[in-house]
């Protein structure tokens, strides 16, 4: 899962232009038929898109125009994986006092919440002065120093035993026996029983903070996604 975060007018360079997405009739559902009958009729449509030679090279060719504008302008296009994204949200809300309610809680999905110019505009500087000041590295390392002190939790796929009793999907994983359980090395905790906190996934890195900034400045507003 990650955030596509889109331009909503992008500064382009002189001579970029954005490509169209590939037109392509879809099916509408009709009152007139039973449900079984419709989505009959939207399965034999998504069959007929998805093996449609044309439409294919089409659509090919739109991913390679718009990957091309995209390393040619910052302001069009922005993703992140849903662990790189929330550091990302977190620093918005916590440093962005002139986001509403609403646009922070649309930083959170990816609902297609929308952010207008002028805040997007006040982001990127924002960020800009924020590092100015170093203030971003102070907050990435509070933030790991922050993940460091917290404690351990409970692996939940061994029941904090470090064993695995069940029979995993993949892979071969060690014999154990430990207090008396006999099974194999737990890999979600290494056999130790306890893991890392959940927040400790979350990459916080001052780089990506700086990347959105140069993003949101040339974004004209960006849509969520």
């Amino acid at each position: 899962m990650g955030f596509d975060i889109h331009g909503v007018n992008p500064v382009l360079k002189e001579g970029s232009v954005m490509p169209t997405y590939p037109d392509y009739p879809r099916y509408e559902w009709s009152d007139d038929l039973p449900k079984h009958e419709n989505e009959k009729l939207q399965s034999e449509w998504y069959e007929s898109y998805w093996n449609d030679p044309e439409v294919q090279l089409l659509k090919e060719q739109y991913f390679e125009d718009f990957e091309k504008i995209r390393k040619e302008n910052v302001g069009v296009y922005f993703r992140a994986n849903v662990w790189f994204w929330r550091p990302i949200a977190l620093f918005l809300e916590e440093h962005m006092d002139f986001l509403n309610e609403e646009d922070i809680e649309g930083l959170a999905d990816n609902s297609g919440h929308i952010i207008n110019a002028d805040k997007a505009h006040m982001i990127g500087h924002r960020i800009q002065d924020l590092n100015g000041i170093d203030a971003i590295d102070e907050w990435v390392r509070n933030k790991k120093i922050a993940i460091v002190m917290l404690p351990k939790e409970d692996c939940t796929i061994c029941d904090a035993t470090g064993v695995r009793t069940d029979t995993p999907l993949f892979g071969d994983l060690e014999p154990l026996t430990k207090n008396g359980i006999e099974g194999v090395k737990c890999n979600g905790c290494n056999g130790e029983g306890t893991r890392d906190p959940w927040e400790a996934n979350y990459p916080y890195d001052k780089e990506i903070i700086l990347e959105f900034g140069k993003f949101a400045i040339n974004s004209g507003g960006f849509q969520i996604s």
